[in-house]
């Protein structure tokens, strides 16, 4: 059963705190719902950090349930991730299969010519995709 006692928020870092508080003054929300907002998401990705259990739940959630959660509250940050080159899979979306090396799917891809800090490509339809499935949804949005 759940506790409903007062969970003590003065060990936020500073910068989390300045992060809340412009998003509450961006989107015209409390603070404190905010706050709602980042517990519920950050819990359904902290289930995702643990083994599943012997009937194959994360923290109690059958993980097509867990994914379709994750999918609400992180389909903006995956957009902006995939944007900017810094998603796990973006070397996987922006280049064809004939530019990677066999065996390293978690490296980035080996191009002739290309700078070591440049970012990969983006492809813009993407974007556009991920929009028909719904997935992107900021809080100004909503």
């Amino acid at each position: 059963m759940m506790s409903t006692n007062a969970i003590s928020l003065r060990n936020i870092p500073a910068e989390v705190a300045t992060i809340a508080e412009a998003i509450a003054q961006q989107t015209g929300l409390s603070l404190t719902d905010v706050y709602r907002l980042a517990l519920a998401s950050g819990v359904l990705v902290e289930a995702t950090k643990i083994t599943p259990d012997r009937e194959g739940t994360y923290a109690g959630l059958d993980g097509a349930y867990l994914a379709r959660a994750l999918r609400r509250h992180l389909g903006s940050a995956i957009d902006l991730l995939l944007a900017y080159g810094e998603h796990p899979a973006s070397s996987m979306l922006a280049y064809p299969p004939s530019t990677r090396v066999a065996g390293s799917e978690d490296a980035p891809p080996l191009m002739p010519d290309e700078e070591p800090d440049t970012d990969p490509l983006f492809d813009s339809s993407l974007g556009d995709d991920l929009e028909s499935l719904g997935i992107g949804l900021g809080l100004s949005e909503r």
